[in-house]
């Protein structure tokens, strides 16, 4: 694979800080590939028959679970970067950034936030109204549409008259629209802006008025979170795309609430769950949720939600591609995971530094931390640890020398980053 060695270069770097996958839905899909291993055959089989088929008619949901630092950001971003190429709209939402699915409304605006369209170099509600008047001049240019300008305004002016979960979407959708294609003075075009990306309290009454909104009340905004989202899914196909998927990762952080609060955050996700089959039409969505194994035993105290994401039959390791769980942990034997992952590394740092690694001894040092990391129980997967030590000790025999490395050496070197990352873990404010 031909890749810019300053791109490789600054992908090694990440690793080697944080051994994780970048969050950036365009710049992952350049580079998962570099350092991807064990999942793609899960990849193919969630995008055949979910990004191929079902998720482009209604809305479906899985739980991804693996140990904190098992590759659940990885396989989520490498699942967005596949549904790019399919033409689905991906929206990646970090639950730990203060993102709850008790708050629908915070939901919204994560989701319009990080929204990024196939083909669009930038996320957002800007890039989302230019796509979607693109995709209408060039379906004009291919039905030869005599007076394309004319013909657009008659569509603007059906968008405003249409039904949507939230009544009042297709009127300011066509507002931001007409804004986008007729910029002029109208205080009407940025307020719907605004009111698209979930930004209602930054409405003045007279914007308000301009776009005929009421101010909504404060025990009206989670409802009106749930509609926008299940009025701006199904809207995305004008800006040609076939469906949405939505990557929720850590989602573990909403379950450390206790009592009334986790009852409150499990019913939230209860709804999400369920809201979608009564909307008119289906809403084509594609719902992953990440979070570490411990969620299982959260659920279990919400039986409604319990039952929604329960395996039933054979699971998805072994086949049962409608499995609502997948399991991260099962994709492949810990030690042939992170040995082949280690060669991934090699190549990636030869790229990335302009240097020719010993072959044979590297991978004996490879082999070795591969089964120092399976065999070691720190209370956290292996993988990230994996990444940082075994680009950090390539790295240092650049300037040091090639040798190999003793299996002691090697865990103490793991060990030490397990040490630091706990102690970055511990010093991190809570979300």
């Amino acid at each position: 694979m031909d890749i810019d060695s300053r791109l490789a270069l600054d992908i090694w770097a990440r690793l080697g800080e944080e051994g994780k996958a970048p969050t950036e839905l365009t710049y992952a899909a350049e580079v998962l590939p570099l350092y991807s291993v064990a999942i793609d055959a899960w990849i193919e089989r969630l995008a055949k028959i979910y990004l191929q088929d079902l998720a482009q008619k209604s809305a479906h949901f899985k739980l991804v679970i693996a140990p904190y630092g098992g590759g659940k950001t990885h396989f989520l971003m490498a699942l967005g970067s596949r549904a790019l190429s399919e033409g689905f709209a991906v929206s990646y939402i970090a639950c730990a950034e203060g993102v709850s699915l008790e708050n629908p409304m915070d939901v919204y605006r994560a989701f319009m936030k990080n929204l990024q369209l196939p083909g669009e170099e930038k996320p957002g509600t800007r890039s989302l109204l230019q796509a979607i008047i693109t995709h209408k001049h060039e379906q004009m240019k291919i039905l030869e549409v005599p007076d394309p300008e004319a013909a657009l305004g008659a569509w603007l002016h059906e968008l405003s008259q249409e039904d949507y979960p939230e009544l009042a979407f297709g009127r300011v959708m066509g507002e931001a629209l007409r804004a986008n294609l007729f910029p002029d003075t109208s205080i009407a075009g940025e307020a719907a802006l605004r009111w698209l990306r979930g930004e209602i309290d930054t409405l003045t009454k007279e914007e308000r008025e301009s776009l005929k909104l009421a101010k909504p009340a404060k025990r009206d905004q989670k409802e009106l979170g749930r509609n926008l989202l299940l009025s701006i899914i199904p809207f995305l196909r004008e800006a040609d795309t076939k469906g949405v998927v939505i990557l929720f990762d850590e989602v573990e952080t909403l379950f450390s609430a206790k009592g009334k609060a986790l009852q409150r955050v499990l019913a939230a996700m209860r709804v999400m769950l369920d809201q979608p089959s009564g909307v008119k039409g289906g809403v084509p969505l594609f719902g992953l949720f990440a979070a570490v194994p411990d969620i299982i035993d959260q659920l279990s105290k919400y039986p409604a939600v319990e039952q929604r994401l329960a395996v039933v039959g054979a699971p998805f390791e072994e086949g049962n591609d409608l499995a609502p769980q997948v399991h991260l942990d099962k994709v492949a034997s810990q030690h042939k995971l992170l040995e082949a992952l280690g060669v991934k590394l090699l190549d990636l740092g030869e790229i990335a530094r302009d240097y020719q690694f010993d072959q044979d001894v590297q991978r004996k040092n490879i082999n070795k931390l591969a089964k120092v990391a399976s065999q070691a129980s720190l209370e956290i997967d292996a993988r990230r640890l994996f990444v940082k030590t075994c680009v950090s000790i390539l790295d240092i025999q650049i300037h040091q020398g090639e040798r190999e490395f003793s299996e002691d050496e090697l865990r103490d070197r793991y060990r030490g980053f397990f040490d630091n990352l706990r102690q970055q873990e511990e010093q991190e404010p809570e979300p």
